[in-house]
């Protein structure tokens, strides 16, 4: 959609990481901005960390709480009036195997990554409808299209905000909202950070995020794609050469991804000793 000085953008997980560099982004473009975060530390970090003539307003708030994220629709159209660019960006991983996943942590996963998606589309829908242009961005991820041991969580409620996504890009589409799903491979962001104690081996995963900080995308990179694709429109927005590559092997080499997934699993059980 065309980007035009006073449009109102809403970013959820805006406090750190991609969120944060689009809201900057965005503010640069003239947009006023709602800023969406569970820790209000980090939001008020973010709006002292640019100057804009728009309209900055900071939410804190849970969006696996549905209550919580309703009132915060409310809220936002109280400060702004109107809604034009919706960013469903909140979200976590969890490095641990299947079997050492507690129902408390799908509660967690799920409610961030995939309640938090739906919330916000949910409590938004009719703002969007309302609003000359509008456009969505929901963060999915290179794990949407080839599902990794250790990952189980994370793969599920990514490959399901995917594929929502595709589904509401024809059925908004047809009323002039516009819908991108963003599939991100390693970015130089902290997102592993806050979980990565809570992870079977912790030690590996701070290697993970060690290789993700040296080899990864860097985030100014996924900011300009992810702001391109709502000025283009575009439905699918991958991230990285890793992301690039998951995608192609998931289409056209699917057995490549299934033997990948084979080889780290056997390396995570001799790590382990023995234990998956």
């Amino acid at each position: 959609m065309r980007i035009e000085a006073g449009d109102v953008a809403v970013i959820t997980g805006a406090g750190g990481g991609i969120g944060s560099g689009v809201a900057k982004a965005l503010a640069e473009e003239g947009c006023a901005l709602a800023l969406v975060d569970i820790s209000q530390d980090s939001l008020d970090k973010l709006a002292a960390s640019f100057e804009t003539d728009q309209k900055v307003s900071l939410h804190v708030a849970d969006v696996t709480n549905r209550d919580a994220m309703k009132k915060l629709a409310a809220d936002v159209i109280a400060a702004h009036g109107k809604v034009n660019i919706l960013m469903n960006n909140a979200g976590i991983t969890l490095q641990k195997n299947f079997s050492t996943h507690t129902m408390e942590d799908w509660d967690k996963i799920i409610g961030i990554n995939l309640w938090g998606v739906l919330y916000g589309l949910h409590f938004f829908d009719e703002h969007l409808r309302a609003a000359d242009r509008a456009h969505v961005v929901n963060m999915s991820s290179m794990t949407a299209f080839i599902g990794l041991p250790a990952q189980s969580s994370y793969c599920l409620t990514k490959a399901a905000v995917e594929k929502l996504s595709e589904a509401l890009w024809g059925e908004w589409g047809a009323v002039g909202i516009g819908v991108s799903h963003v599939h991100p491979g390693a970015i130089r962001t902290d997102m592993i950070l806050a979980t990565i104690e809570n992870s079977d081996d912790v030690e590996a995963a701070r290697k993970n995020y060690e290789l993700a900080m040296k080899m990864g995308t860097d985030r100014d990179v996924a900011v300009r794609k992810i702001v391109g694709a709502i000025k283009k429109n575009k439905k699918k927005v991958r991230i990285g050469r890793d992301a690039y590559i998951f995608d192609y092997i998931s289409r056209f080499f699917p057995w490549l991804g299934n033997l990948a997934g084979k080889k780290i699993a056997e390396k995570h059980l001799k790590d382990s000793g023995g234990k998956l």
